[in-house]
């Protein structure tokens, strides 16, 4: 007897794919999702470091003495 109503055959139904690639596009999608965590960090780190630079020069700029 066989099934035709198993785990495979309903997700290739649903989502027009086996289960395995189901799976793989969704370990794709996790990878781009944190991939675009660590580059939102990277840019929030980079405009800190900038603000950082301008403060640093304001200040040198403003108080030589203090250098």
């Amino acid at each position: 007897m066989i099934d035709n109503n198993d785990s495979l055959a309903r997700t290739a139904h649903a989502f027009g794919m086996t289960d395995l690639e189901f799976e793989q596009r969704s370990q794709v999608e996790a990878e781009l999702a944190a991939q675009q965590v660590i580059r939102r960090w990277q840019e929030e780190e980079e405009a800190l470091a900038e603000s950082f630079d301008a403060l640093k020069l304001f200040d040198e700029e403003e108080n030589p003495h203090l250098f």
